[in-house]
């Protein structure tokens, strides 16, 4: 479910009971390893999470983006693929990459509000179903903001809302949420570093000493 809907349901949801689960449409990918490279690109994260179509209008959601800030920090640098990564622009340096992260969440059906209106007024007797899309940009840009490359994919989270789903409370929205944003985020990084955009440099050979 949407971070900035949950935030605004989390009553409702905390009165009756709620169960997320994620479509898997992006799978879990192993990212290549960069053990043997001395020198690794820097880079500043440009991360915005927007509620709306990609290609229509959106809005910015700076709280969603704030809670999910800590994710993206560990997941960036579990990743071992650079040198020095920093969310914040005051501390992006000369030579720094930069990566233009946007997440959009927009709802297949349009009506999760009023979903959650008719479960939560029916007593949550009646279950209801809100689905949220994920679609996720990475652009890559050079040292000196020239755009490399821009990819994408698409995820999507089902909620289910109704008093039966109370002994499933651990089915949260924001676990399905920060499991598909990790999932979505590793994918594009894999997709990046495989079509080349970033620079690495390899450990040198040094002849041993006789």
């Amino acid at each position: 479910m949407h971070i900035g809907k949950a935030l605004g349901l989390s009553l409702a949801l905390t009165l009756g009971g709620c169960a997320s689960f994620t479509s898997d449409q992006v799978a879990p990918v192993n990212l290549p390893s960069m053990a043997s490279y001395s020198n690794k690109p820097n880079v500043y994260v440009d991360f915005d999470f927007y509620q709306g179509e990609p290609n229509g209008s959106s809005v910015e959601m700076p709280q969603a983006r704030d809670m999910l800030r800590p994710n993206l920090q560990k997941t960036l640098n579990d990743s071992g693929l650079f040198g020095r990564v920093t969310l914040d622009e005051f501390q992006k340096q000369p030579g720094d990459y930069t990566l233009r992260l946007k997440v959009y969440n927009h709802g297949a059906n349009g009506g999760q509000m009023v979903l959650a209106f008719i479960s939560g007024f029916s007593m949550m007797v009646i279950p209801a179903v809100a689905t949220d899309q994920y679609t996720m940009t990475l652009e890559t840009m050079d040292e000196q903001g020239a755009s490399l490359k821009t990819a994408s994919n698409h995820d999507e989270i089902n909620t289910w809302m109704g008093i039966w789903f109370i002994p499933m409370m651990g089915k949260t929205p924001n676990s399905a949420v920060n499991d598909t944003f990790t999932r979505q985020v590793n994918a594009l990084l894999k997709q990046m570093v495989e079509s080349q955009q970033l620079k690495y440099s390899a450990l040198e050979h040094r002849t041993p000493r006789a």
